[in-house]
């Protein structure tokens, strides 16, 4: 993280370089990568319906169709294990799993 030697603020990468609101800016020395497994993807339509992302052949306890998406979300505290929820691609019926 760099400070704007002007105005203190922290400056913001845009296109190789370090701006500030202030007007100040300069060629960044640092590079940004950021790098995501694909499988772990999830793809919403503007309705948040999920049109691709991760399924498993898990069945579903509400009509019985093998297929679900599923995806982890932090409830709790970071020590605490991450909770598994599933969505039927069928019914669309959503529960979750702390296992």
């Amino acid at each position: 993280m760099e400070f704007c030697p002007k105005c203190k603020s922290i400056l913001s990468p845009k296109k190789g370089k370090v701006v500030c609101s202030c007007g100040y800016s300069k060629k960044s020395e640092v590079s940004l990568n950021e790098e995501f497994d694909q499988k772990d993807l999830i793809i919403l339509d503007e309705d948040n319906e999920h049109i691709g992302d991760s399924t498993i052949p898990l069945t579903c306890w509400n009509c019985g169709n093998v297929g679900v998406y599923f995806w982890m979300h932090q409830m709790a505290r970071a020590d605490e294990a991450p909770t598994r929820f599933y969505k039927c691609k069928k019914c669309k019926k959503v529960w979750r799993s702390s296992k």
